[in-house]
């Protein structure tokens, strides 16, 4: 065994001898984490004094090319299971001067167009001179036969990217920024990417994975004034741009300006000199302030319309009144051999005479119900009229099909929204109906619900259906709390349980923790398991989530934790664990490798970024994976008729979905639902947060975990108040 050499030798010049991961090359993309082996052309020796003489390298992109050597940079590592490696963060090709060197480097694959005959033609034509003609004269392989226009245009774009995209990996390697993240950047910016990452580093900042503070790193080591008006004005966004992340439309001006300089770290630069660089900001247009509040513009601009929306539909006269509801309530309890609860009967009047109003509650309280007795009641008066049911989510639209007895879609689909690649969406379409009926609209964040209110024509009917002690939104905002809280509105609040009759612990438990009470019920369908630590808890968990799913199927399943990351019950180490269980690799499943993960078909995975008319959050299964390197497709299999193609470099758009966080879940009823709740979440716990696990669940509740943990959600809502000021603003306006 070699112990790690001693700590100076960064460095590694080498040459390729054999690739370990994956096992064919061609497999691999410029996403793809690879490992191989190398033959040092130096003499290296670990820190015992013993020579060297083959090297494992691990990274990403790694160079296998026969006949060239590479200087790679990086460091020394020991992993547990795998002994000494070579962690490459960059590298560079160091060309062997022989006519092998040249003509394996050109026939390697890097260059479009150029393969071992065309190479050896190339080189034959310019010898020692070839890749000199290629940077300064390429015009000159016109007169290599099989090289026309076109295939010389191919060339020089694939010599230069691979090029060019090496300097920028070679760049920001050192800042931490990993090879994947790099070619990602590059592939954006194109030949830019170096001016930028040189001259406009900040602007970095736009790039998924890239933040503030790598970007600040960047910026200080090519001398960029700690105290410089564009380092403080970046900082100021970002400090706005972080609050996003976390739910926010705005922050108070205070805590702004003391969480901005908590983000810049300069001891400088006072309280007195952000304030200054903020209210520029704010003269500029980029920043707007509200009642003691900023916002960047956006999201004034979005909360400002979305209120004038509300507003507007408030006050315009409706059309299709419905009339003779008492009669029409006592002929529908008949036709469903029922009698709604005197809240029941008031939502349904409610929605019928009102033309923008809201229903909430708990499971069991009635929402669908009430759902059905509105669509039941209004198509008896107006059977021509036309009417659109939707939801967030793809789920929570066939669950709404299946229990009010209509036809619904996902949000995004009324409004005709299609992601572009991007994941920015453009305009909706107008929604032509005349009732509307919007479910789990906790579920909306600032965005959405300002495209679904303006692609509906005023004198509409509109009713928000939801249930406020839920989650707010992933995305920021909490557009149902605020337009309940406003009171400008008309709200129904369902509180009586009915489910509970038929023996449901979890309607029971849900409605206990809304009101703080920790004396939950236990039994079959609501069970704790005790767990003192995540370890034991993962191993209980997987062996639970295969019992479940036997039972109900997987697609009843969901296994809901607080964390994505951290901890070894985070949705990103339960998938791995699961999947090996429930999809192991073998038997001739096709796999592709994009960095640290293989996906396999039959795979269940999660749509975390939208793309065409699949959205965030949608779960499907990989049916299919055809050709091979950057040729890959694999094909995902969504439902409803919506089979999409992904090549290697959209794979970064999908996770594994066995395991999910409790927000990606809202929108969502399974049959059976799994909680894992430790005191290592503390950050975590809330009461929105086990309230909406549990109602996740239609017939069985297992928590896996620690029952202090479970208290302490319960206890906790000293949550933190969104900063959002939709409810003044509809004050004001109505």
């Amino acid at each position: 065994m070699h112990n790690i050499p001693q700590k100076g030798v960064k460095n590694l010049l080498c040459q390729f001898e054999k690739m370990i991961y994956p096992p064919n090359p061609a497999q691999a993309d410029p996403g793809s984490y690879m490992i191989a082996l190398y033959r040092p052309c130096e003499k290296i020796k670990d820190a015992s004094g013993q020579v060297l003489t083959q090297v494992k390298a691990v990274g990403y992109c790694l160079p296998v090319a026969d006949h060239l050597r590479y200087e790679m940079q990086g460091h020394w590592s020991r992993h547990q299971n795998h002994g000494l490696q070579f962690e490459v963060e960059s590298y560079d090709e160091v060309l062997i001067p022989s006519k092998e060197g040249i003509i394996a480097y050109l026939s390697s694959g890097k260059i479009k167009g150029i393969g071992p005959k065309v190479a050896e033609r190339i080189y034959r034509a310019f010898g020692l001179r070839t890749l000199d003609v290629l940077d300064k004269e390429p015009e000159r392989l016109l007169s290599i036969p099989g090289i026309g226009e076109d295939k010389l245009r191919k060339i020089c774009d694939s010599y230069l990217e691979n090029r060019g995209a090496r300097d920028v990996v070679a760049f920001l390697a050192p800042h931490g920024i990993t090879p994947n993240r790099a070619v990602k950047l590059y592939k954006k910016y194109g030949n830019q990417a170096m001016e930028i990452v040189k001259n406009h580093p900040y602007q970095l900042c736009e790039m998924t994975g890239i933040g503030f503070k790598t970007a600040d790193k960047i910026a200080m080591n090519m001398g960029v004034n700690l105290l410089s008006t564009e380092r403080v004005d970046e900082g100021l966004l970002f400090t706005l741009v972080d609050a996003e992340s976390k739910g926010h439309l705005c922050m108070e001006k205070h805590p702004f300006i003391k969480a901005c300089l908590k983000i810049l770290n300069t001891p400088q630069l006072t309280e007195e000199m952000a304030a200054n660089r903020a209210a520029r900001l704010v003269y500029s247009g980029q920043l707007v302030s509200y009642r003691g509040n900023v916002y960047r513009a956006k999201n004034a601009y979005a909360e400002t319309q979305l209120a004038e929306q509300l507003c507007q539909q408030m006050r315009t006269g409706k059309k299709n009144i419905c009339t003779n509801l008492d009669d029409e309530l006592d002929e529908e309890e008949r036709l469903m051999g029922l009698k709604l609860a005197p809240e029941q009967r008031d939502a349904v009047k409610m929605a019928l005479t009102q033309g923008l109003s809201v229903i909430t509650g708990g499971p069991g309280t009635g929402k669908t119900l009430i759902q059905k007795a509105i669509l039941d009641i209004y198509r008896r008066q107006y059977p021509r009229a036309a009417i659109c049911c939707s939801a967030p989510t793809g789920r929570a639209a066939r669950r709404m099909e299946q229990q009010a007895g209509c036809t619904a879609s996902t949000v995004h689909k009324a409004l005709g929204l299609v992601a572009d690649e991007d994941g920015s969406y453009g305009e909706p379409e107008i929604i032509e109906a005349d009732l509307i009926l919007v479910d789990e609209v906790s579920m909306l964040d600032i965005y959405l619900a300002g495209f679904l209110f303006g692609a509906i024509e005023y004198g509409k009917r509109i009713v928000l259906i939801g249930d406020a002690d839920q989650l707010p939104s992933v995305g920021p905002g909490a557009v149902l709390s605020e337009i309940i809280a406003s009171g400008r509105i008309p709200v129904v609040r369902l509180d009586k349980v009915f489910r509970q009759d038929s023996g449901s612990r979890i309607a029971t438990n849900a409605k206990k923790i809304r009101h703080g009470d920790t004396s939950l019920e236990y039994g079959d369908d609501f069970q704790f398991i005790p767990s003192p630590n995540m370890q034991v808890s993962a191993e209980k968990i997987a062996e639970l989530y295969l019992q479940e799913t036997k039972k109900y199927g997987i697609d009843n399943v969901a296994l809901l934790t607080p964390y994505r990351q951290k901890t070894e019950t985070g949705a990103n180490a339960l998938n791995e664990r699961l999947r090996e269980l429930v999809n192991p690799g073998g038997l001739g499943k096709p796999e592709i490798i994009r960095g640290k993960r293989i996906f396999r078909c039959g795979d269940k995975v999660m749509q975390i970024k939208n793309k065409d008319d699949v959205n965030n959050g949608d779960i499907g299964y990989i049916r299919n994976i055809s050709g091979s390197g950057e040729d890959t497709t694999v094909q995902v299999d969504f439902g409803d008729g919506r089979m999409k193609e992904y090549e290697p470099a959209e794979l970064d758009m999908l996770d594994f979905g066995y395991a999910f966080t409790v927000h990606k879940s809202q929108g969502s009823e399974y049959k059976s639902v799994i909680i894992n709740l430790q005191c290592a979440h503390y950050n975590m716990l809330t009461r929105p947060l086990i309230y909406t696990a549990i109602t996740r669940g239609k017939e069985r509740v297992a928590i896996v975990g620690e029952k202090r943990a479970l208290c302490i959600a319960i206890k906790k809502t000293d949550t933190e108040k969104r900063g959002t000021c939709l409810a003044q603003r509809l004050q004001e306006l109505i």
